[in-house]
């Protein structure tokens, strides 16, 4: 699964580099990648525990930098005119360089509407943020991804979980982002979030090996505290519910069915008024007709 992260402000170190002498520089440097410092919370729309996530240290290996065709782009749009610089098995216009903390990315930007565009803004501050979309292993527990509850809770008494991400497989680009703030509230980041809820129950299921008195007993204390649903229900049901919205143009399905029948109830009822009308006006027209014979 195709994963982006956003690097806060403070940390990318978006710039341009100073030039020599009196030529304007063109270079923009900065670090995607940071390793051992929590991400933000990756489960938002989580009513029960926040997940940080935590690239450790060697999980992007020297041969994955070298065999991998990173891009540099702008808002993850790899279409012609978005592309910034590349890295292509190590060598090209996009330079990366991994050290113990980080791995930084240096590129002389081209003299096109995008790298003239972007240079400048980022010159003016108007740009600060980076972000890198990669792949890992989620079902390798041991040499991929781990999850891990640490003694904390956060203002509202939720659980708070490290996502430890030990082996990146893929590692798709480097991006410099205009607005990051959207990026932590998409859909795929949604379905992402689902995605890592799912697996750390999984987890728990596995080192509690429940019975299955144990487990009907946590699920009836699950769905009382969520009003009839288990936790893994409820964030299948919201998740189902966020693709609905998003297909009918912000309703679920079954709001969209309610209000439907509701559409056609109302005009039901005034059809029926309609002619509940009609046959009033027959009625007065047959009255003075007979009064008038007579």
């Amino acid at each position: 699964m195709k994963q982006v992260r956003f690097i806060p402000i403070a940390t990318c170190g978006l710039k341009v580099r100073e030039g020599e002498g009196q030529e304007e520089s063109r270079t923009v440097v900065g670090t995607p990648i940071v390793f051992g410092v929590r991400s933000v919370n990756l489960t938002p729309w989580s009513s029960y525990r926040e997940v940080y996530e935590v690239m450790e240290p060697g999980c992007i290996s020297d041969q994955l930098l070298r065999e991998s065709d990173v891009i540099l782009n702008l808002n993850h749009n790899s279409s012609v005119l978005n592309v910034l610089g590349r890295c292509k098995n190590g060598e090209g216009t996009l330079k990366l360089t991994k050290n113990l903390r980080d791995i930084g990315c240096e590129c002389d930007l081209p003299k096109t509407n995008a790298g003239n565009d972007s240079l400048e803004l980022i010159k003016r501050g108007d740009i600060t943020g980076m972000s890198f979309a990669f792949d890992d292993d989620w079902e390798d527990s041991e040499n991929g991804v781990s999850y891990e509850r640490i003694e904390e809770r956060n203002d509202k008494g939720k659980e708070v979980w490290l996502r430890h991400v030990k082996k990146v497989t893929a590692l798709y680009d480097v991006s410099i982002v205009t607005h990051p703030a959207y990026e932590q509230t998409s859909v795929a980041t949604r379905e992402q979030s689902d995605a890592i809820d799912k697996a750390i129950e999984a987890q728990l299921q596995r080192e509690h090996q429940e019975t299955d008195e144990e487990k009907k007993a946590r699920e009836d204390k699950e769905r009382e505290a969520n009003g009839g649903e288990t936790n893994a229900e409820k964030a299948e049901r919201e998740a189902r519910e966020a693709k609905e919205r998003e297909a009918n143009g912000g309703e679920t399905n079954a709001e969209k069915e309610a209000r439907e029948l509701a559409e056609r109830e109302q005009k039901e009822r005034e059809a029926v008024a309609v002619m509940r009308m009609r046959r009033n006006r027959l009625a007065l027209q047959d009255r003075d007709i007979e009064t008038f014979i007579f």
